[in-house]
């Protein structure tokens, strides 16, 4: 009977049918499996495979992307099978090209099904080792190319029909295409992760609408308008401000008809202000075929903002004189502002023309190399470089420009442009010019004066010092020249000096140098020397110049010299030490004939001068600590009213032997010696203690006291003054400060901090005898200065064109400058109108008053000077 049952029809159709039921439960809940995440639940659907096949174990492997190799992703075996427990690693990971007709069937989209003793001996080595007797491999496909296969693995021999194969197979595409949905969704679901990620990074407002104008998605929002929450669902002209709906309204049936793009700018008001934002309409298509467009909606506030502040910094560029220009890497001109084409003599039309050129096309070839080392210099450091050059215009001549200049670099520090300003320099350039001459020319002959002498002598001893050199010295006196200047004025004078003057450097080396030391005096400095013979050669020529015939007024005359020569190191071991050598030398020359030349050497008495020297020198010293020097004062007038505005302390030294001694002759002794800071400090205790009882009195005149090098270079200087006035019960708005313009000059940047600290505390700074020194208009300006008083030498010369022209430049500017301008040198009521006529007010001078005890100057501050006036 039961035989009649296997070959009843009715119960094959039966045994097929409860197949069909056994796979079919099998494919819902292995499809489910695969659909849901976790490794287990693919593990299950393994297992839920391989029951409803009747398989010792079932394996999932997953192909590489080259689909070369097929790597065992998942597995699952039966616990009692006789299948081995461990997977070796050749079956880990299969190398397509080792088992070609596994490679060759899946590749076809076949399955393999096979006994272990029908396989190639490649698999069946294989198989062997885990005790495979019966081999299924199904393919796993996405678009007809395999992607992976599944594998059933039995321990014995099983007979599996054509039907159970094929529904095998089906299952196995329904699984391969969970799979792939499964992925698909994993990708899309990464990719939407990271598209949030991306418009959150971008701090952008993002939403999708319909074609209702509802938003249907928000993707990110903006802290000024409705939140995600607020906008999800609801029409856009009800939840989002009037002027953003207003244009996404007009905007929104062009997109979704036309199925393009759209951009537009919109300001909103909110309660922190307006704000601006670029919106960007671009259609997408919904799963439900329906056209829906994305906004993205772009702050742009900071940018407008900047973009606004960048325009004015702009057009205020535009109204200044200077030219700003940005110059490429390579030096080419790239912009430029308006202010260009003045500096360049252009029409604004043809400023275009310019750009695109080197920097350099403009540059006056004399100024090329000091360009070449400001640009040089950009490349080396991120500070600005100032440097002066002559621009050439169009015209062909030039004018002095002052250019700032800075690198720009990218972030990695490579130049990329250089930027500056250029401004026009040509009136303070000769101005400075001037002054520079004036500082270190004499006027009338127009050879270096003493601070060029000074400088020239210590530059020559220091390279004697380094190269085992020379240096000869000599002071040259003009023999007779007070009988000419009174027989025949100043004027023939002064021309007499000129030609003297032109006569003696005519005979000069190259490198030697004649100063006028002043009077009728001159000093010739010979340097670099190695044989003494070329200086006693030269001296006969300097003597034989002098007597060549100069014609004066139709007059002919030959003059004649007296010289004096020291040599260092044999004679002195200093500068100071060699004039003084030199002028004794001279003097010497002077009494024994004139027209007479004289060498230290040979000279023998000059060191009882030195002696003598010495004994003033102690005298000093000990008038200096007992205190019997004593201050006079000189008063600073207001010229219009004679009112007494300040009063200068000046030292003054009675010596018992020699009487009276002039300032001239002690102060720079006390300064060689040491003695200055004492003598200082004697001026001020005196003249703080008169100040008090004249303050006591009523009195309201300032004090102004003169500062030495070593007080100013003191470090407790100001803190010491500071308390001075304080045991006198005074204050720093009653002192004026004077510090001469060449020390002030020492070391300039420390004298700089000391004259800031001094000026913080209430000081006021004069700078005194201005016009000796050597100071550039950039220093001046940055000297906390208030007061300007012009040495004595420029109002001794205004009885001359010149003069006059050199004093009103130095007035204009001082009063250009911010600065109180006192006159020093007043000696006649011509010279004071002239003052007042350059607009001067403050004079001092022997026309109002020499320096006088504290009695007359008291008088003179009460009463004031109005008859001199």
């Amino acid at each position: 009977m039961q035989c009649n049952e296997l070959s009843d029809p009715d119960f094959e159709l039966r045994s097929e049918l409860g197949l069909l039921q056994t796979y079919f439960e099998a494919f819902d809940s292995t499809v489910a499996a695969l659909l849901d995440t976790g490794k287990e639940n693919v593990l299950d659907a393994l297992q839920i495979l391989a029951k409803a096949s009747k398989s010792s174990a079932a394996c999932l492997y997953l192909n590489t992307p080259d689909n070369q190799v097929a790597h065992l992703t998942f597995a699952w075996r039966d616990s009692g099978t006789r299948l081995a427990d461990f997977t070796p690693d050749p079956c880990r990971s299969l190398d397509y090209d080792g088992y070609p007709l596994l490679a060759n069937t899946l590749a076809v989209g076949m399955m393999l099904s096979k006994s272990l003793l029908e396989l190639p001996i490649a698999e069946q080595m294989l198989m062997t080792q885990i005790g495979v007797r019966q081999l299924l491999c199904i393919p796993m496909l996405e678009k007809g190319e395999p992607f992976g296969f599944l594998c059933f693995l039995n321990d014995t021999e099983i007979q599996r029909n054509h039907s159970e194969l094929r529904l095998l197979a089906m299952l196995s595409n329904h699984v391969a295409q969970a799979m792939v949905k499964k992925r698909v969704e994993q990708e899309l679901l990464c990719n939407q992760q990271r598209l949030r990620a991306l418009v959150g990074v971008l701090q952008d407002m993002v939403f999708e609408c319909n074609q209702q104008s509802v938003i249907v998605s928000v993707w990110s929002g903006h802290p000024d308008l409705p939140s995600a929450e607020l906008l999800q669902g609801r029409p856009i002209i009800s939840v989002l401000p009037y002027e953003l709906a207003f244009e996404l309204v007009h905007y929104l049936p062009r997109i979704l008809q036309n199925e393009e793009s759209a951009q537009f700018n919109c300001t909103v008001q909110t309660v922190n202000g307006p704000v601006y934002l670029l919106v960007r309409l671009q259609p997408v298509q919904a799963p439900s075929g329906q056209n829906h467009a994305v906004a993205l909606i772009h702050d742009v506030t900071a940018l407008t903002l900047e973009d606004a502040q960048r325009k004015t910094m702009l057009d205020t560029l535009n109204l200044l004189e200077e030219a700003v220009i940005d110059l490429a890497s390579t030096g080419e001109l790239a912009r430029t502002t308006p202010a260009w084409a003045k500096l360049r003599g252009l029409d604004l039309r043809e400023m275009a023309k310019d750009l695109g050129q080197p920097l350099f096309t403009w540059v006056h070839p004399s100024d090329g190399f000091v360009m070449v080392e400001a640009l040089s210099k950009i490349l080396k450091t991120t500070e600005p470089v100032c440097q002066r050059f002559r621009l050439v215009r169009a015209s062909g001549d030039y004018l002095w420009v002052e250019a700032r200049l800075i690198a720009h670099r990218t972030p990695d520090g490579l130049l990329s442009a250089i930027r500056g300003v250029l401004r026009d320099v040509t009136v303070s350039h000769l101005n400075e010019q001037h002054i520079t001459q004036l500082a270190l020319y004499d006027t009338l002959t127009k050879l270096p004066n003493r601070l060029m002498l000074d400088s020239e002598i210590h530059s020559a001893i220091d390279r004697a010092r380094i190269q085992n050199t020379k240096v000869a010295l000599g002071f040259i006196d003009l023999d007779h020249f007070k009988q000419i200047n009174d027989a025949f004025g100043h004027q023939v004078g002064d021309e007499l000096l000129v030609n003297v003057a032109r006569q003696l450097e005519s005979v000069l080396r190259e490198n030697d140098v004649i100063a006028r030391w002043g009077g009728d005096e001159f000093v010739v400095l010979i340097p670099d020397l190695t044989d003494l013979n070329v200086m006693r050669e030269l001296s006969g020529r300097l003597k034989n110049a002098a007597r060549k015939g100069v014609t004066i007024n139709g007059m002919e005359t030959q003059p004649t010299i007296s010289l004096g020569f020291a040599v260092f190191p044999d004679n002195a071991e200093s500068g100071e030490e060699l004039l003084s050598a030199a002028d004794h030398t001279m003097y010497h020359a002077k009494h024994t004939g004139r027209n007479n030349v004289c060498f230290y050497s040979d000279i023998v008495h000059l060191k009882a001068l030195g002696r003598e020297h010495v004994a003033i020198q102690s005298r000093l010293s000990t008038a200096i600590r007992n205190q019997r020097l004593q201050v006079f004062y000189q008063p600073v007038v207001d010229s219009r009213s004679g009112e007494v505005l300040m009063i200068e302390a000046l030292a003054r030294w009675q010596d018992e032997q020699s009487g009276w001694i002039s300032p001239e002759l002690f102060i720079p002794m006390a300064e060689k010696v040491g003695l200055i800071q004492e003598l200082s400090e004697l001026v001020i205790g005196h003249s703080f203690a008169k100040l008090r009882e004249w303050r006591d009195a009523g009195l309201k005149q300032k004090l102004m006291i003169n500062i030495s090098r070593s007080q100013l270079f003191q470090p407790q200087f100001v803190a010491q003054l500071n308390e001075k006035l304080m045991q006198h019960h005074l204050r720093a708005e009653d002192v004026v400060l004077e510090i001469t313009e060449s020390v002030a000059l020492t070391d300039y940047s420390r004298q700089l901090r000391h004259l800031r600290q001094l000026n913080a505390s209430g000081f006021e700074i004069a700078i005194d005898d201005f016009g000796t020194g050597y100071s550039s208009l950039s220093q001046l300006h940055e000297m906390p200065a208030q007061i300007l008083k012009v040495d004595v030498s420029f109002a001794l010369r205004l009885h001359t064109e010149d003069g006059r022209r050199i004093m009103q430049a130095i007035v204009q500017l001082g009063l250009g400058l911010g600065l109180e301008i006192i006159v020093e040198g007043v000696e006649n009521l011509e010279t004071a109108r002239f003052l007042q006529g350059l607009g001067v007010q403050r004079m001092q001078g022997f026309y109002f008053s020499e320096p006088v005890p504290s009695g007359v100057a008291e008088l003179w501050m009460r009463l004031g000077l109005q008859a001199k006036v």
